[in-house]
């Protein structure tokens, strides 16, 4: 069964649920063939682990007010285990992770202000001539290239930008998956 089939067969079965339950509990299964196929796994693999469509329907319909993302428990492992994992993400946050996210940041912060500033550059290009009363051509056409590099900047800083949020969000919550045991 590929990942259309399982999912459209769950959809089906889970029909008597609202729509927004529904829909977050396929979404869901949806990012564990994401992962499986990331994984180098086959969808007919991920389909045959996450179980039969019918049981994960007839689960979901006897607890309708069951949260679908609600954190899992942290495993039952030895007190060892649970530091170890612990104290690995502590260090793989504190010597790798948060300075290369940190430096990233910069970089999006550093590019958001140039394209700002590129943009403005014009109003400062104005503000000089009233301020001098002397009025410089090149200063002016300057000011408009430096505007068309602004205006194309903006839209990919506002795309890196939501890249930036995303992989933090995403990091954030692979953090919070692994100290719970749930690899």
């Amino acid at each position: 069964m590929n990942r259309k089939q399982f999912l459209t067969e769950v959809e089906q079965r889970l029909a008597p649920l609202p729509a927004e339950v529904r829909h977050e509990l396929l979404s869901d299964l949806s990012q564990h063939f994401d992962y499986g196929l990331v994984h180098g796994k086959s969808e007919t693999e991920i389909a045959h682990e996450l179980g039969n469509p019918e049981d994960i329907a007839r689960e979901a319909l006897d607890v309708p007010d069951a949260g679908w993302n609600a954190p899992s428990p942290l495993r039952q492992g030895s007190f060892a285990r649970n530091l170890f994992t612990f104290l690995g993400l502590l260090f793989l946050n504190l010597l790798i992770s948060i300075p290369i996210m940190a430096t990233l940041w910069a970089v999006w912060a550093s590019l958001a202000a140039a394209a700002v500033s590129f943009v403005a550059a014009p109003l400062l290009a104005v503000t000089d001539y009233m301020l001098n009363s002397t009025f410089y051509p090149t200063k002016l056409f300057f000011s408009i290239t430096l505007t068309g590099m602004g205006l194309l900047l903006l839209p990919g800083v506002r795309y890196l930008l939501f890249l930036m949020v995303k992989g933090t969000v995403r990091y954030w919550k692979w953090n919070q998956t692994t100290l719970r045991g749930a690899y």
